[in-house]
C-alpha cells in the first residue's frame, strides 16, 4: 500500500517562510543552499533595496495550548549567530553577489493545533553586523 508521507515541521516551516518572503516582494534564489561551513535555509533577493538576504527559519509545532510557547527564534544561539555570520561572508565572496549588500534575517514559524495558518514573524537583520 502506498501513501503520502506527511511533511516534517521544518519542511512545512521553510515552505511557509518562503511563501512569506515572496509575499513581501523578495525573490527566493535558493533553498537549503549547502556551503562548506553550513547550510542556508533560504537565500533571497530584496528587490526594493538590492540586498541579498540569508533567512534562518525556525519552526515549531505546539500540540497543546497549555504547553509553554517560547518563540522559536529564541533557539538561535551565539554559536548559530557566528555560523550565520560566516555563511554571510561566504555569500559575499561569491562573484554574483560580491557587489551587493548582504544581511541576515530570521523567520519564526509556529504551528498551533486548531489553527489553519501558522503564525509567522519576520526579524530583519536579526544578527546584526558581521
Amino acid at each position: 500500500m502506498w501513501w503520502r508521507r506527511p511533511k516534517s515541521v521544518w519542511v512545512r516551516g521553510e515552505d511557509a517562510a518562503a511563501k512569506h518572503m515572496k509575499s513581501l516582494g523578495f525573490r527566493v534564489l535558493a533553498r537549503n543552499l549547502r556551503l562548506p561551513m553550513g547550510e542556508i535555509d533560504i537565500l533571497c533577493h530584496d528587490r526594493a533595496t538590492g540586498t541579498i538576504v540569508i533567512v534562518e527559519v525556525k519552526a515549531r509545532a505546539y500540540d497543546d495550548r497549555s504547553q509553554k510557547q517560547v518563540d522559536p527564534i529564541a533557539s538561535i544561539t551565539q554559536r548559530k549567530q557566528a555560523k550565520l555570520r560566516s555563511l554571510a561572508k561566504a555569500v559575499k565572496r561569491m562573484p554574483q553577489y560580491a557587489r551587493m549588500p548582504v544581511r541576515i534575517d530570521a523567520v519564526s514559524v509556529r504551528f498551533e493545533r486548531g489553527t489553519r495558518r501558522p503564525r509567522i514573524r519576520h526579524y530583519p537583520n536579526c544578527v546584526g553586523d558581521y
